[in-house]
């Protein structure tokens, strides 16, 4: 099996080389890595040019619409996204193939884990690294899956029979992908294919986890993100 990586980016000259570097070193060499730029003001596109990355430039139009642009530029039979200030593990494609070989199996996802980088925003940190695992566990035991973007993997033909991601959605978006490829095959989670984030989305403080919560419940009442996000923080 051919494996795409995608990596969504939008002036992330500061964090994208350490990510492509780490997947440059994984034991199961991805047969493509595709950084899809968002228009970037910086040096995104030419750093992910210099490590080996195919670029792919488009207008900055949130997440759900790179991810999807991704999605269709791809050329593997399996689509692994990750995010530009994100280190994968060694073994993350090994690990990622082990799940998506199982008979009627559309998707994988794993767990995610954020960095201390200031003391303001503690208590984010605090509960995407402890609280986090536990509601992912327990949310996929009743089919509710509710994944980090930079940390899932599906099948190409999967995705696209799914109808692929939301373009419109500026968060969630990775929920939602996960439940329409829920539609055509079961979504495995794997609590121990583990990846690690910046925790910079702390520094925003209280009205980072305002923001999410107010946006959650709208997804989850009407289906819809396509009028809350985060903000660009690089």
């Amino acid at each position: 099996m051919t494996i795409s990586v995608v990596i969504p980016a939008y002036n992330e000259e500061k964090y994208l080389p350490r990510t492509i570097e780490s997947i440059k070193k994984l034991d199961r060499k991805p047969d493509e890595i595709i950084v899809v730029d968002g228009g970037s003001t910086d040096n995104t596109a030419k750093i992910a040019r210099q490590h080996g990355a195919n670029v792919i430039t488009v207008a900055h139009r949130g997440i759900g619409f790179a991810r999807q642009m991704g999605l269709q530029k791809a050329t593997g039979e399996i689509v692994a996204y990750t995010d530009s200030d994100t280190i994968v593990p060694h073994d993350w494609l090994n690990k990622i193939e082990m799940s998506l070989s199982g008979k009627g199996v559309s998707a994988t996802y794993g767990k995610y884990i954020v960095t201390k980088e200031s003391n303001k925003g503690l208590f984010y940190i605090y509960f995407i690294n402890g609280f986090n695992p536990f509601l992912f566990r327990v949310s996929s035991w009743f089919g509710l899956h509710l994944p980090g973007g930079q940390n899932i993997a599906f099948w190409r033909n999967k995705g696209i029979e799914a109808g692929g991601f939301p373009v419109d959605f500026k968060s969630v978006e990775d929920y939602e992908m996960m439940r329409r490829l829920s539609k055509v095959g079961t979504v495995v989670y794997d609590p121990k294919n583990t990846v690690i984030s910046s925790g910079r989305r702390a520094k925003e403080g209280a009205a980072m986890i305002t923001r999410s919560i107010k946006g959650m419940t709208r997804y989850f009442l009407t289906g819809k993100a396509d009028t809350f996000g985060f903000p660009d923080i690089r």
